[in-house]
């Protein structure tokens, strides 16, 4: 089975575990999947933040066939959701792309949700035994979000 077609499983698998779910009529939320590694770049609205970045990056699959991927800055969460009815690859390279949606921000109770008018996250598979790469970058009108993330090659741990 090549990368391309293992990257396009489990994200079928993320986003089908909640639709199991509400078939059986139990309210379970998918699990939050954290890889630990290095961020080794985040700009929020236009301004560098790497050196407040956490070295993980968290993926949540979300309603209507959506997936975000988080990076920390300190306190904050920087999310950038995408479609992954969209989602495209790259067989050679074992790369996927997802056309990002919005900007998510969180650092208080209630997030801020921005509008990406253009933006992409690419990601490798965080299960190959090899490190996975993790890089977003999203126009917005409060500036431009990018983060860009390697992982330590060990698959990510789920938290609820």
């Amino acid at each position: 089975m090549t990368t391309m077609m293992k990257t396009s499983l489990i994200a079928s698998a993320l986003m089908l575990a909640p639709l199991a779910a509400q078939a059986q009529n139990k309210p379970v939320a998918p699990p939050l999947m954290v890889s630990a590694g290095k961020c080794d770049k985040l700009v929020v609205a236009g301004k560098d933040a790497t050196k407040q970045c956490r070295n993980e990056v968290a993926s949540q699959p979300m309603p209507g066939g959506a997936v975000m991927f988080i990076f920390t800055q300190g306190k904050t969460l920087i999310g950038f959701t995408g479609d992954a009815t969209k989602l495209s690859g790259d067989k050679k390279t074992g790369i996927a792309g997802l056309p990002v949606i919005d900007v998510n921000i969180r650092s208080g109770k209630e997030p801020k949700i921005l509008h990406a008018t253009e933006g992409l996250c690419k990601f490798s598979d965080p299960y190959s035994g090899k490190p996975a790469i993790v890089t977003c970058t999203a126009k917005t009108a409060e500036g431009t979000f990018t983060g860009s993330f390697k992982s330590n090659g060990k698959p990510p741990k789920a938290q609820q």
